[in-house]
């Protein structure tokens, strides 16, 4: 199921029940996130509006001290009032300070709380949402913006809380002195509220249309900047080829940027000539009331530094509201990312406990993958008693990853069931179901963490059983490799840490291999756990895997037909269909795909023995 907008929903999102509902989501991120901040914050800007307050009606009776004619013969005359304006200077200047860093901890707090909410999605949907493109378009925009958008909500409201708070104030001020001059400043603003709103909702059209791109550029980023793409960067001399791509999509973005600018810049510069014409309109008016005689010369200086104030606010608001309206069509954007978790997925409880030992069973499976017409298993049937372990066989492409995925419970069936102890898997809580199942999958992972948790993270909660580990590790053949590193099995597994260490291929397959015995469970599914060991290390894993899985139910997946001989049986597969079943010694009797395919890899083995042996004695 796709993740694009809805229909009759615009991207730019005009609505204003859409601006409340956001700026209510970024409100309850503050709320729960840093609310002690947040509040601290809060206040700051009050006292910060309250000190301008002081600092303007001081200032206002100093300028009329100094111009009443009267005159002032000691500084004690105006020293009160000195005082009081130097105060008010240091109340706002601590405010400021206070705010900003209380402001600085609101944005850590909710980048913490946002990022929280996008592992929460990202771990709880189904597998098949990582093949849908819409899917990755708004992990990359939340990933990207939700944080920040979270953030600039609240650093906006609370700006506009600083301008509403000292515009009440200056205009306090100037209705004492020129209150014809109120209307035009209330003017003043909605220009440039206008101009911003617009110009924000350009700005994210850009970015919601731009995120395609944006990911396949970061994509390139990080392969022309990360170890595991160095090596063939090099050998194959791909740093010009990829750059040039990364470039290309770079002028791609920064043509689209330019032409939002070049938007901006209209609405933006109508607004702020439109503000500069009314502005000097009130300035002409003071003039003239002083000029008058309608108001002293302290009134006027005090109004054109409220006039100063005001405009300087109300840019600031401008700017604020335009920021505001960008930063909420990003959280409407992630709250439909957000609303994925409560749709799909199970929370996962330590003290989950595997199902009994019972049969897999795969009736009638047929599968495309999500937006796809391809169907890539056509009707495939098999069963795995508790304690057998079955082999699957087949060319690359046939089907096999796709059937160990769907047993494992990441797709759902496009037609047919799979079924554990006669219960279909997808009615089966998820976190129990995943709890009854250890895994080596072709493309193990190799997570950055000390040898023991690589081991023991299949089963975190015993991830302090040392002897566990190294039994585990034991049984698949790498308990050596991991005591003689470093600091042991405390080792961090990654040469990026210092006193870290790193392993061959084969021994991480390992690594993975003992991750998957470590975790008591009755099912067991290997993909291809040998690919990457040598002919000496894969027969002395697949003779401990014999020993080991006799109490499991196992689904051994391997392209070398000669380690599946220990499978009590034996299914080959061919474009998405299992075509023969049987022992090895009876599919070679009956001499279909399996034995053709057997013979054709074992006169390999004998051609290269042969080669070896003549070599050799060619040489002696």
């Amino acid at each position: 199921m796709g993740m694009g907008w809805r229909s009759g929903d615009s991207p730019d999102g005009r609505s204003g029940s859409r601006l409340f509902s956001a700026t209510r989501l970024a409100g309850r991120f503050v709320w729960h996130a840093a609310r002690p901040q947040f509040l601290l914050s809060l206040v700051a800007e009050l006292v910060a509006a309250a000190a301008l307050a002081g600092v303007l009606l001081s200032g206002r009776e100093l300028v009329t001290h100094l111009t009443s004619g009267t005159p002032v013969d000691q500084l004690s005359d105006v020293l009160p009032v000195a005082i009081a304006m130097g105060a008010c200077l240091i109340v706002s200047g601590l405010a400021a300070v206070l705010s900003r860093q209380a402001r600085y901890l609101v944005g850590e707090q909710v980048t913490r709380y946002v990022q929280t909410e996008i592992v929460a999605v990202s771990t709880s949907v189904d597998f098949e949402r990582f093949e849908e493109q819409p899917f990755h378009d708004q992990l990359n925009r939340s990933n990207t913006q939700a944080s920040t958008s979270s953030y600039q909500i609240v650093y906006d409201a609370l700006n506009l809380v600083n301008v509403l708070a000292t515009s009440v104030v200056v205009l306090l001020v100037l209705l004492t002195s020129v209150p014809e001059v109120v209307g035009a400043l209330l003017l003043i603003g909605i220009p440039a509220v206008l101009a911003a709103r617009a110009s924000a909702r350009i700005a994210f059209r850009a970015t919601y249309e731009l995120t395609p791109n944006d990911r396949l550029r970061f994509s390139l980023y990080r392969a022309l900047t990360e170890k595991a793409h160095a090596r063939e960067l090099r050998v194959f001399g791909l740093t010009a080829v990829l750059r040039r791509r990364w470039d290309r999509l770079y002028d791609d973005r920064m043509r689209r940027l330019r032409s939002v600018v070049n938007r901006q810049l209209v609405f933006n510069g109508l607004a702020a000539l439109i503000g500069a014409v009314l502005v000097a309109g009130v300035l002409l008016v003071l003039v003239q009331a002083a000029i008058a005689e309608r108001i002293t010369l302290g009134d006027a200086a005090v109004a054109i530094v409220a006039l100063q104030q005001l405009t300087t606010r109300i840019r600031m608001a401008a700017s604020a509201s335009g920021s505001l309206q960008e930063a909420t069509l990003f959280l409407n954007d992630f709250e439909r990312f957000r609303q994925l978790k409560r749709r799909t997925g199970d929370e996962v409880s330590a003290d989950v406990m595997p199902l009994p030992r019972r049969t897999l069973s795969v009736e009638n499976v047929t599968f495309q993958y999500p937006g796809t017409e391809a169907t890539v298993l056509h009707g495939v049937s098999l069963k795995i008693a508790p304690g057998e372990i079955v082999g699957l066989v087949g060319l690359s492409g046939s089907g096999k990853t796709t059937l160990a995925h769907l047993a494992a419970g990441l797709y759902r069936p496009t037609m047919g069931r799979i079924t554990y102890g006669g219960i279909d898997i997808h009615t089966i809580p998820q976190a129990v179901y995943w709890r009854s199942l250890a895994s080596v999958f072709q493309d193990f992972v190799r997570y950055e963490l000390t040898a023991r948790e690589n081991i023991a993270l299949s089963d975190h909660t015993r991830v302090e059983d040392l002897a566990g580990v190294a039994a585990a590790a034991s049984r698949a053949g790498i308990a050596d490799a991991l005591e003689r590193l470093p600091a042991g099995y405390d080792t961090m597994m990654s040469r990026s840490f210092d006193d870290g260490a790193d392993l061959s291929v084969g021994q991480w397959q390992r690594v993975a291999v003992a991750r998957a015995f470590f975790r008591e469970a009755p099912l067991l599914i290997l993909d291809e756990p040998a690919a990457a060991l040598d002919a000496i290390a894969e027969q002395r894993l697949y003779e401990r895997l014999e020993e080991l899985c006799r109490s499991r139910s196992v689904l051994l997946i391997s392209h070398r037909f000669s380690t599946v001989r220990l499978a009590d049986r034996i299914c080959v597969m061919h474009d998405g269909k299992i075509i023969e079943q049987g022992t090895h010694d009876q599919l070679m009797a009956f001499g279909g795909h399996y034995a053709e395919l057997f013979s054709l890899q074992a006169s390999s083995y004998l051609t290269d023995s042969v080669v070896d042996t003549t070599s050799k004695q060619g040489r002696t």
